[in-house]
């Protein structure tokens, strides 16, 4: 069935309605539609709706008979008749009306963005109803304000952005790149004054590899600008994001400065090391063989072990800022060699008994019996925890004792295998007050002002037993009183001892090494400073060495070219040629043959770092400075029996 026109007495209205499809047409026509359809009587209620309206409204609800405008509260903006109505309106004034945005929320919750336009339904001449046409914006708009908002996040951004085309030209600068062109004052220059120098050469790489160019920094005025280039898939075109790294490149400068000067600190802590031991070395070396002559009248004898104990407390001192650079600089370790703890601890009260016994102060020391004979860990920084608070306990105890107890503690659940030791150290001296005790660890810090005054030392001790405790795995505490004494309790965490198979017996220690054919093993002594010198081979005589010197690397290396040496003490710095290219250049020769000549090094430098270059140079042992009599025996012994 086809259309049926219906003039309306020749005289069409505005917007109206000429013609009357058929039945079938409308049905078509609204059937087809995207959009949601509604066909109202007269006075607004809802005849019948196409699929889509059926789908926007909810499928399962029925809104025949119901008023459009109670369904899809629709109003016009203000002002627009009395109540606003668009139905109203079209009704009353027969022209169509739309409504272009407006919200509405279906009963399950569901928001929409909707575009309705009323259009009036005429029968000969009458205004019977409303045909309404109801587009769903909801997505569109949505897209709409996400574009919006993409095309704000380059405006709204804070940090300085920029688009070049293809040849380089400037298509696009944010508000943020021309604020920042105000405050650099470069706004006679123009944007390019912000960029990098060579930013036509960035550019035609960046679309030549189609890659980013990130992190090229550009000082202007105060400013310093880090700027990334990107390009814009195949638009041919880049975009630069500017970001201000002033502070940060101010940061990363002050970090270096503060890192230049650590490691200048460390240089010279490490050199100052080296030339107090070395004349160290000759105070020690000289009083210690002036004891052992047997001219002296019991007033020389007690004036030479008074500068032998001040010669070893400076010592101590020198070790105590040693260790404290090492601390700062992340440098402490410990080593792991056999511990053999009560021989440990009565080395540690005969050093200090002798002050113990000058003050009438008992030493007393508890080992408890399950405490294991022989354990792993460092034993130097063991003896050295232990010697310090000790000597502390001492040092600040006038009368009554002093007592050390060790325990074992229940080891950690996540190592089984380890032992736990606790020490307690106490004493019956000054005590502190609770303020005292909170900065006692603290770097430099004593007790009070007149402490260092009164009884000496660096307040560095107490802060480098802390750090070798944690390094051991442990805590260290005090509790004290004024005036009722102090106690340190600590703990450390070492290793079960490694069981070993029985060996022969060692060759028994020879006290006048003799060669082969009898007569007395010949030293080559290295070293440049004349002290030092007569230390060494004073030391040597003693010990049935003959002993020959050179005064620098190139004099040792020629000298041991000519004489068969059964060893070279060489000291590691020194003119000409220092002690370790004398070594390489020792090890360079005996290449290709079977004698190997033992080298032993002689050094200022204290750390675990310098043993390990004198090994890499090939020397065969290490010996610091300064230099005692068992320490250059027993060195010797082991080097020569090896040999």
């Amino acid at each position: 069935m086809s259309a049926q026109f219906q003039p309306e007495s020749n005289v069409r209205g505005p917007g109206q309605l000429s013609w009357l499809p058929t039945r079938e047409d409308a049905f078509l026509l609204m059937e087809s539609s995207g959009d949601a359809v509604f066909v109202t009587d007269r006075i607004g209620r809802i005849l019948s709706l196409n699929p889509m309206a059926q789908q926007l409204v909810g499928r399962t609800r029925d809104v025949i008979g119901q008023p459009f405008q109670e369904l899809i509260d629709c109003r016009l903006p203000e002002p627009h008749g009395e109540d606003g109505s668009p139905f109203h309106q079209m009704m009353r004034t027969g022209e169509v009306t739309m409504v272009s945005s407006h919200q509405w929320t279906r009963g399950d919750g569901t928001r929409f963005e909707l575009s309705t336009t009323f259009w009036p339904r005429v029968q000969l001449a009458e205004r019977v109803g409303a045909v309404i046409v109801t587009r769903d914006l909801t997505f569109e708009m949505e897209v709409q304000r996400d574009v919006q908002r993409v095309a704000r996040l380059a405006e709204d951004s804070p940090n300085p952005i920029v688009e070049f085309d293809g040849a380089g030209g400037m298509l696009y600068a944010n508000r943020a790149m021309v604020e920042l062109l105000t405050e650099c004052g470069a706004l006679e220059r123009g944007i390019e004054a912000m960029l990098p120098p060579d930013l036509e050469v960035i550019l035609k790489d960046c679309l030549r590899t189609r890659s980013a160019t990130c992190r090229i920094e550009h000082a202007i005025a105060d400013r310093i600008l880090a700027w990334s280039f990107f390009p814009l898939g195949d638009l041919d075109q880049i975009r630069a994001y500017g970001l201000d790294v002033t502070a940060d490149v101010a940061l990363r400068r002050a970090k270096d400065v503060a890192e230049e000067s650590a490691r200048a600190k460390g240089i010279f802590l490490a050199t100052m090391s080296h030339e107090l031991r070395t004349p160290m070395n000759g105070v020690l070396g000289c009083t210690q063989l002036l004891q052992d002559t047997s001219l002296l009248t019991d007033a020389q004898r007690q004036l030479l072990q008074t500068m032998h104990r001040s010669a070893e407390a400076l010592l101590a001192l020198v070790n105590d800022i040693l260790d404290f650079s090492k601390i700062e600089a992340g440098k402490m370790s410990l080593e792991t060699a056999d511990v053999h703890l009560r021989p440990l601890i009565d080395d540690v009260m005969t050093l200090v008994s002798e002050l113990a016994k000058k003050k009438a102060l008992a030493l007393t020391v508890d080992v408890a019996p399950d405490v294991p004979e022989s354990l792993r860990g460092d034993p130097v920084r063991l003896r050295q925890i232990l010697f310090n608070l000790v000597g502390n306990a001492i040092k600040f105890t006038e009368m009554g004792s002093v007592a050390v107890s060790v325990t074992l503690q229940q080891a950690p659940s996540h190592l089984p295998d380890s032992i736990l030791l606790g020490w307690r150290i106490s004493d019956t001296g000054i005590g502190m007050t609770d303020e005292q005790q909170t900065r006692l660890f603290q770097a430099y810090s004593q007790a009070e002002t007149s402490t260092a005054r009164k009884f000496g030392g660096t307040g560095l001790g107490l802060m480098i037993c802390r750090q070798l405790v944690e390094l051991m795995g442990g805590e260290i505490a005090v509790e004290s009183r004024t005036g009722s004494g102090t106690t340190f309790s600590y703990t450390t965490l070492l290793l079960p001892t490694i069981q070993r198979e029985p060996v022969g017996s060692a060759v028994a220690e020879v006290s006048k090494p003799e060669s082969k054919c009898g007569s007395p093993k010949r030293i080559l002594v290295a070293d440049d400073n004349e002290i030092n010198q007569v230390v060494a081979c004073k030391f040597l005589q003693k010990l049935g060495f003959e002993v020959e010197v050179a005064r620098n690397g190139r004099e040792a290396v020629e000298a041991a070219s000519r004489t068969p040496y059964d060893a070279i003490l060489m000291d590691c710095d020194m003119p000409e040629m220092d002690g370790y290219d004398a070594t390489r250049a020792i090890r360079q020769r005996e290449m290709g043959q079977e004698r190997h000549l033992p080298v032993i090094a002689l050094t200022g430098h204290a750390s675990a770092e310098d043993e390990r270059v004198c090994l890499k140079a090939g020397m065969d042992a290490v010996l610091t400075k300064p230099v005692t009599l068992p320490a250059l025996r027993g060195t010797l012994n082991r080097i020569l029996r090896r040999e």
